[in-house]
């Protein structure tokens, strides 16, 4: 099996781990971290523009770096366009989730909704994605 092959097969498990966990955290739990985050921000003088910068460079580069590796995989280009499309969706979420926390001391819950419909949609890639590979 192509080294390529084999890389994506682990991003594929990593995403669908690391959105399993999103998707199965509470709005509770969701809160808390969102306290948490906030008063580091604080405490580390953080503005809400490098925040935001960061989280963007860090969302934007393991979605390119997925995207590539199915490319590289040898995914069909409309397979990898579709995987493309969905993490530019994942990236513009989360960039809305980040503006809304700094701005608002609660989560909205609607808003909270839509990030676990994100969470499973990601997941659906990642097993695709898995077994498109290894079929």
């Amino acid at each position: 099996m192509e080294i390529s092959i084999k890389l994506t097969l682990i991003a594929s498990v990593i995403l669908i781990g690391y959105n399993l966990s999103q998707l199965l955290t509470s709005y509770d739990g969701v809160c808390e971290k969102v306290k948490k985050f906030k008063s580091l921000a604080v405490e580390t003088n953080s503005s809400k523009d490098e925040l935001k910068l960061s989280n963007t460079v860090l969302t934007s580069a393991l979605s390119i770096t997925f995207v590539v590796l199915t490319y590289l995989s040898g995914l069909v280009l409309w397979v990898v366009g579709l995987v493309a499309s969905k993490m530019v969706l994942t990236c513009l979420l989360s960039n809305m989730e980040l503006s809304r926390i700094m701005n608002n001391d609660v989560v909205d819950q609607t808003f909270f909704k839509w990030t676990k419909v994100d969470a499973l949609a990601n997941i659906l890639v990642g097993i695709w994605v898995a077994l498109i590979l290894v079929a």
